[in-house]
């Protein structure tokens, strides 16, 4: 399994940075729709394995948000969740099966549809901050990965003690200060190789903040894992599971990250 996880990081990791740094915004903007849309694709089939139709509905919803937020136009996200809710509303009465059934397929279905759809394509629109837009991406980037990496270890070697054994029973809580303390080890890293206008106490609290909202997101899409009992979300990514294994604690911070850049400093 680590060697696994080692030979995709070895691939993936230059090829992301490549893409991050010096690839066309179309194309980096294309890369996160498709990522996205794969996050929301493995959600639905985790819910609906036997109902290929309510995933096509669930796929067709998380394009039309993803898209809006691509846009850049809050009206364009407002206008594209009313179509949504209104859309599912009407399918639930005149489409499925059972009314109950809709009703309940449409609570597995919006979890998954929103978060990804909602928080992924955030990405782009950090990317396009002035100056610094494609230094944020790589540190959101940066910053997940070396807390996953650190936890991951930490909590290998000395974990103890359970944090949530009923939602992720391998996770410890040290492994989750390992997870903190890597993510600030990474950003300072960033600060000094890439972000050299950031403070040295601000990016250190920033990464604090962003390895808990990870460590949220992570330990949601372990609630959806266990509630449909599954143990990885997909296979894509040898030794790592499926898109949203790895995206899920990205889709917090780097929404986070985003409106704090844009509204805070």
């Amino acid at each position: 399994m680590l060697r696994a996880r080692l030979a995709t990081a070895a691939v993936a990791i230059p090829l992301l940075l490549g893409l991050f740094l010096y690839g066309p915004f179309w194309a980096f903007t294309g890369f996160v729709a498709v990522i996205a849309m794969l996050g929301i694709g493995e959600h639905a089939a985790m819910a609906f394995p036997d109902a290929p139709g309510t995933r096509a509905v669930a796929l067709g919803a998380g394009a039309l948000i993803v898209v809006a937020v691509l846009s850049g136009r809050p009206d364009s996200v407002v206008a594209a969740l009313l179509v949504v809710l209104f859309s599912l509303c009407t399918w639930v009465l005149l489409v499925a099966p059972d009314f109950r059934e809709g009703y309940r397929d449409v609570g597995w279905m919006l979890p998954g549809v929103l978060s990804v759809g909602l928080f992924l394509p955030h990405f782009a629109l950090l990317q396009q901050v002035p100056d610094e837009g494609r230094y944020l991406a790589v540190f959101t980037v940066a910053v997940g990965m070396a807390g996953d990496s650190s936890g991951y270890f930490v909590g290998r070697e000395l974990g103890r003690h359970k944090l949530i054994p009923g939602v992720s029973p391998g996770k410890t809580i040290e492994g989750s200060l390992g997870i903190v303390a890597g993510s600030i080890a990474a950003a300072l890293l960033c600060r000094w190789w890439i972000l050299p206008t950031w403070g040295w106490m601000e990016i250190a609290l920033v990464a604090t903040v962003m390895s808990v909202l990870g460590q949220i997101g992570d330990l949601s899409v372990s609630v959806v894992k266990r509630t449909f009992g599954t143990k990885e979300s997909g296979w894509l990514f040898p030794g790592h599971g499926g898109v949203l294994d790895r995206i899920d604690s990205l889709l917090f911070p780097v929404a986070f990250l985003y409106y704090y850049v844009s509204l805070l400093r």
